[in-house]
């Protein structure tokens, strides 16, 4: 009996869950990269729990956090990067004018790492062009009325740009109207289709909250002008019509269409490679045919009748306002300096920012995991509130949500007994 007791005893030492916290810190020492993800950070990582599950947020200084961003290929021309340069530090700073979003507020971040913000993966693979890109504009970035302006920017726009408020709504501003973009040579964009018949159409808006009583007999794109306000599309059955904003509209098929119909959405390319989405950009037509069963018998389609189609044809991939990345790529090719590139799309030219940035920037690279892993390629420091600091070595560290709390899974084969650290080889509670 006692041998079992004791052997018992010694299990449940072995496998102990880690004590948990409200947040951990890691502060990595000189030379010391964190991975996670796609990302390769150097600045301070906290990695907090909350009731939706763990954040992980880095603290970085400005000139790594533009050092970080992977918005277009480091190979393009100087000054097109350079132009991304600008706009970069300009809508960071109109961001943090602006005051955090409410998920900032909630995990405590200032800006996300996302394309939902900007796409951030950290200083740690920056390539020398980019860097480059990044110093000579030192500084600079576009302000409209003494304030930093919105400056936003988008992968392709096709011919021409969006007015910000026929997309989003709003009186729109000066500087975001829409322009010519001389892209249409260069972008791989330049033309998508997605063609659904409209039981598809149907289904796919349902998953989206749209319920269509009866036949669909139309489907028309509302488009008021270029710069006089929201773009929609009015949906008709012989009960009414349903009005989608084109916000929505484009939102419903990215992400239900390829959930119900992965075969067929996103549309394959000409190559046998995939769209980015299933409805690129929100510069489209649409062309609705209406199904004209002449029998219900279950009769091929040919004789049955026309099944009817949903045809939507556009240019260009994002929201298409500001900045084309691709128009500013064929600039740059063509000798245009970057003040005429960001001149062409915002009709602003770089200013001296002086102290409208900070020192440092809280960057918010993931929200809501049940499990983070941080890969640390040199030895770093572990803190937290409730325990002293602890240092620590190279390897993959594993963070794992504990209710609103985070537990500390060491590098496997790793065991740490201090005041924090207690019995956290990984393997036992695996």
């Amino acid at each position: 009996m006692f041998v079992v007791v004791a052997s018992l005893v010694l299990a449940l030492a072995q496998s102990a869950t880690p004590w948990p916290v409200e947040s951990v810190t890691l502060d990595p020492g000189p030379g010391t990269t964190l991975a996670m993800g796609r990302g390769a950070y150097e600045g301070r990582l906290e990695i907090g729990g909350y009731r939706a599950g763990l954040a992980a947020v880095e603290t970085a200084t400005i000139e790594d956090y533009l050092l970080g961003i992977t918005e277009v290929p480091s190979s393009w021309p100087s000054q097109t990067l350079a132009a991304q340069a600008v706009a970069a530090r300009t809508y960071l700073a109109w961001t943090l004018h602006r005051g955090r979003s409410i998920n900032g507020q909630r995990y405590d971040y200032d800006i996300c790492a996302s394309q939902y913000c900007q796409v951030y993966r950290g200083p740690g693979d920056a390539a020398d062009r980019w860097a480059r890109a990044v110093g000579t504009t030192a500084g600079q970035i576009l302000l409209h009325d003494g304030r930093p302006a919105q400056a936003l920017y988008s992968s392709s726009a096709g011919a021409r740009t969006r007015s910000v408020q026929d997309v989003f709504g709003g009186s729109g501003v000066p500087y975001l109207q829409a322009v010519d973009s001389p892209e249409l040579d260069v972008t791989p964009y330049r033309q998508w289709e997605l063609t659904v018949s409209p039981r598809m159409f149907r289904r796919v808006f349902a998953r989206g909250g749209y319920e269509f009583e009866g036949e669909v007999s139309d489907v028309v794109l509302r488009n008021p002008g270029e710069g006089n306000g929201l773009v929609t599309i009015d949906v008709v059955t012989a009960h009414g019509v349903t009005t989608i904003p084109v916000t929505d509209f484009r939102a419903v098929f990215n992400r239900h269409g390829p959930a119900l119909y992965p075969n067929h959405m996103p549309v394959r390319r000409a190559n046998g490679d995939r769209w980015p989405q299933t409805v690129l950009s929100y510069t489209f037509d649409i062309d609705y045919e209406a199904p004209s069963f002449t029998s219900r018998l279950p009769l091929p389609e040919s004789d049955a009748g026309n099944p009817g189609r949903l045809t939507v044809t556009g240019q260009g991939w994002g929201h298409g306002v500001g900045m084309s990345q691709w128009g500013a790529m064929a600039m740059g090719s063509a000798g245009a300096g970057y003040e005429a590139i960001l001149n062409q799309y915002y009709g602003l030219d770089p200013v001296e920012g002086g102290d409208t940035l900070p020192e440092s920037v809280r960057i918010g690279l993931a929200v809501e995991r049940r499990e983070i892993a941080v890969v640390a390629d040199g030895p770093f420091e572990l803190v937290t509130d409730e325990f002293a600091p602890v240092s620590v070595e190279a390897g993959e560290w594993v963070f794992r949500r504990f209710g609103r709390k985070v537990i500390v899974l060491t590098p496997e084969g790793h065991t740490y007994d201090s005041q924090l650290l207690r019995v956290l080889a990984r393997r036992p509670l695996e």
